[in-house]
């Protein structure tokens, strides 16, 4: 069976969408957008209105949503993740559609069972479905404290490299990649990895004299170590870069299955 030819990206020619799940004002945000707008031919931002964490994949079929006109080639959308991506692909960019998304950089990591969860990977993977390359940028920060300019130091120095090697291998057809930055990056050589296992942490605490009220809150738990797993990298204090696909198709099940039924 013959590989499917990858696509790979011309940055410096490249019409780039930038777009998020924190909001359009994260801060995560104006970090992607300073480092790539020297890099790319024109740049684009499709981005939330406000911050949608963990809406994965959603969109808002059958509700209104409104797109906001915020400076030139710059737009807010009072949707999630994979509405800005929509409402990019299907209105402000119709008739000259991006040759790369872009969707981070996410202020918490996403390793492990954080892929389904995360509307930041949400956003790469809906243009991964409709056709355009797609890379979804995530951070580790130290817990407790505060995100401060130099929070963002070694994605600044590490991303245009990780990036660059990524758009110059390519790009499988409908495929996209998550990369993942420790809180400090120990090695420069960024570690080619697959998606670990991890604790599902999601739980929920009541609201203080409301009854039946509550909110969800996530927080880290405990994570595999397997070796070449993206939680292992993150350990180690390397940039993990994961491809991802949109087939969640189990393969080895499927062939048991096939030979026992």
């Amino acid at each position: 069976m013959m590989e499917p030819d990858l696509r790979s990206v011309d940055l410096p020619t490249a019409r780039v969408l930038l777009t998020n799940d924190d909001g359009i004002d994260a801060a995560g945000f104006a970090v992607l957008e300073e480092i790539i707008r020297p890099m790319v031919g024109e740049l684009w931002v499709c981005a939330p209105a406000e911050g949608h964490s963990g809406a994965s994949a959603m969109v808002s079929l059958r509700r209104e949503i409104e797109v906001q006109e915020r400076g030139l080639r710059r737009y807010a959308v009072t949707g999630r993740p994979a509405d800005t991506v929509l409402a990019a692909l299907r209105l402000v960019m119709k008739d000259a559609p991006p040759d790369l998304v872009l969707s981070g950089i996410n202020h918490g990591l996403n390793i492990g069972v954080d892929l389904i969860y995360s509307g930041t990977v949400g956003a790469a993977i809906s243009a991964a479905a409709n056709g355009v390359p797609a890379v979804a940028f995530s951070a580790d920060h130290v817990s407790g404290h505060p995100v401060e300019p130099h929070t963002w130091d070694d994605v600044r120095k590490h991303l245009p490299a990780v990036l660059g090697r990524i758009c110059w291998f390519g790009f499988a057809p409908n495929g996209a990649y998550g990369v993942n930055f420790p809180s400090h990056v120990m090695h420069s050589e960024p570690q080619l990895c697959r998606q670990g296992q991890s604790v599902d942490t999601m739980h929920y605490v009541a609201v203080e004299a409301a009854q039946g009220r509550y909110i969800l809150h996530h927080q880290d738990g405990d994570r595999s170590l397997e070796s070449g797993t993206d939680t292992a990298a993150i350990q180690a204090g390397r940039i993990g870069i994961t491809p991802l696909t949109l087939d969640r198709t189990d393969r080895d099940l499927l062939h048991r299955a096939a030979e026992a039924l």
